[in-house]
């Protein structure tokens, strides 16, 4: 699924030599998810979040999993992220997007707000960044300390009712 290679790549560049204090590169210093609907409906903390931009192919990411949600967010674009940049699930180069499951075997129910395969679009998502800074260079590209908002509609996708809304402050 292209939600784990976006992770994959966000990990890949985050884990460079050059370090923020008190962190890794590109970690946003807060972060706060609200989920509305569905089983993991709450708040809860979603640092870190991370923001990065990967030299070799010119794509940016942000991320995060939230495992007592069970939530995963990983979305890449083509280019650097920029303050004042929307990502939606209709921008150009957009891949991955927003995931939460529930459960496990016979009774996981899974909601996401993605881009699949060969282009088709469910649920939908607007990743907001206002303001970007302190880029920090690393061996792969760039990591950043964003601030932002994520807000997502996630749709049902494994055959249970009722959407699940996605509230993220960094």
């Amino acid at each position: 699924m292209k939600l784990s290679m976006v992770a994959a790549a966000i990990l890949a560049i985050s884990c460079g030599t050059t370090t923020t204090p008190g962190g890794n590169p590109g970690q946003t210093p807060t972060c706060s998810l609200t989920v509305t609907g569905g089983p993991a409906a709450g708040t809860y903390n979603c640092e870190p979040a991370t923001t990065v931009w990967a030299s070799s192919n010119n794509t940016g990411g942000f991320g995060f999993t939230v495992s007592a949600a069970d939530l995963t967010v990983a979305i890449g674009w083509t280019g650097e992220p920029t303050g004042g940049m929307h990502v939606t699930t209709s921008s150009a180069g957009v891949q991955g997007g927003v995931s939460l499951t529930s459960g496990s075997g016979a009774s996981t129910q899974v909601w996401g707000a993605d881009i699949q395969n060969g282009g088709g679009v469910q649920g939908s998502f607007d990743l907001y960044f206002s303001g970007i800074s302190a880029n920090f260079s690393t061996t792969n590209g760039k990591a950043y300390t964003a601030d932002g908002t994520l807000s997502a509609t996630l749709v049902p996708l494994t055959g249970q009712s009722g959407n699940v809304t996605v509230s993220v402050t960094f």
